[in-house]
């Protein structure tokens, strides 16, 4: 449940889960820092996707190949999104 206040009047909005896989969910946090040192060093390109794909797959080899691609763009997009906050602070301070 959230809280959302519109108008003066606070509402307890119910909070739908929209992700399907918790499987997945369950295991960012391990990919992630599984993951990082390398994604963090290269550049993306076929032989880094390869071996984070590969790391995982070591890691988890009960996930099919879609979960294990769906883990890596996610852990990904987590770096990425804070390489640019961070960026953002540097650039604000």
């Amino acid at each position: 449940m959230i809280t959302k206040q519109t108008g003066g009047v606070r509402q307890r909005i119910p909070v739908v889960e929209r992700r399907l896989n918790h499987k997945l969910r369950d295991r960012f946090d391990t990919a992630l820092q599984l993951l990082s040192p390398i994604l963090e060093r290269s550049l993306a390109n076929d032989t880094m996707m390869y071996l984070v794909m590969q790391r995982l797959h070591t890691a988890y080899p009960d996930l099919s190949a879609h979960e294990i691609e769906a883990l890596v763009v996610s852990v990904m997009r987590s770096l990425k999104k804070k390489d640019e906050a961070l960026r953002l602070v540097i650039s604000n301070s």
